[in-house]
């Protein structure tokens, strides 16, 4: 009924972690693994994972050159055999029944796009822990910020939210997917706007696009995912993200600001956007580094 399609680089020693948690899913029948040329036994590690599960069918797929993660997803779901298609990290658990929960929403809401809820874990944290931690978030700010055309992860809300973009791990469809693929030029870099592009596509195409609270994916903790997809320095990401993103703007934001109605130019929403990447990546790390300085010297 269901495939995952999980596009993977270099990331064999987080795939040992989370994998299990894919097989696991109920009304799951099939998963993709597309291994975007790596250089460590991915495949072999995938291989003997898989054995542990003979009830679901795995495909593991192996570039002849890279492709990046965009195009890796378009040949996942040129060989999924399923209806539906649920798309996921390589450095991501996913709750049980994160899977069958998705599927149902997007019936319900007949839906572009359904994801559950993304929870960054803390070092030592168990998946368990890290849930009852965030709860339904951890800030009060808007789920979603129009001008910059960016979701805020840990923005408290309650139920079900409609909203132009969604996580990452995402049901859909395949007759979607094979109306609106992944654009590759998000190739080089951090990748940034790769989900977006796609999510908005179908927004500004007449789609609904949900997150729900009904079910959870948990991030590794950063210090465990240093290796393998994307990963660039500081700098790097800035850059990227604001080459991607004026491409991304470029793209769509003028249908973007007709549907959405008032909204700033789109230089000066280019200019939003920078500014919240620098207090993103720059500031906000070191307001935190302050704030966690100064509670332990009032302790101390």
């Amino acid at each position: 009924m269901i495939t995952i399609v999980i596009a993977t680089r270099n990331r064999v020693h987080t795939l040992k972690k989370v994998s299990p948690s894919f097989f696991d899913q109920e009304a799951v029948s099939e998963i993709v693994f597309v291994n975007d040329c790596s250089d460590d036994d991915t495949c072999d590690v995938l291989n003997q994972i898989a054995q542990d599960y003979p009830s679901i069918s795995c495909k593991i797929i192996s570039n002849t050159e890279r492709m990046g993660q965009g195009q890796s997803r378009n040949i996942g779901i040129k060989n999924a055999s399923s209806e539906y298609i649920l798309f996921c990290d390589d450095d991501e658990y996913m709750e049980a029944g994160y899977a069958k929960t998705c599927l149902e929403k997007f019936r319900h809401y007949k839906a572009g796009v359904v994801s559950g809820r993304r929870i960054y874990m803390r070092v030592g944290e168990t998946p368990q822990q890290a849930l009852q931690r965030f709860g339904n978030g951890l800030r009060n700010v808007p789920p979603f910020y129009k001008t910059i055309c960016e979701y805020a992860n840990s923005a408290r809300f309650d139920g079900d939210f409609e909203m132009p973009l969604v996580n990452s791990i995402m049901l859909t469809s395949k007759d979607i997917l094979e109306k609106f693929p992944f654009d590759p030029f998000y190739f080089h870099g951090n990748g940034y706007r790769e989900e977006s592009d796609f999510q908005m596509n179908l927004f500004l195409n007449g789609y609904k696009n949900y997150k729900t609270n009904a079910c959870h994916t948990f991030h590794l903790p950063f210090s465990e995912v240093k290796t393998g997809g994307q990963r660039v320095n500081l700098l790097k990401r800035i850059y990227w993200s604001n080459r991607y993103n004026s491409y991304f703007f470029d793209k769509y934001y003028n249908h973007y600001k007709e549907k959405m109605g008032y909204l700033p130019p789109k230089p000066a929403a280019k200019f939003c956007f920078f500014v919240f990447c620098v207090y993103k990546e720059i500031l906000r790390p070191l307001l935190k580094e302050a704030y966690l300085l100064g509670r332990a010297y009032l302790k101390s």
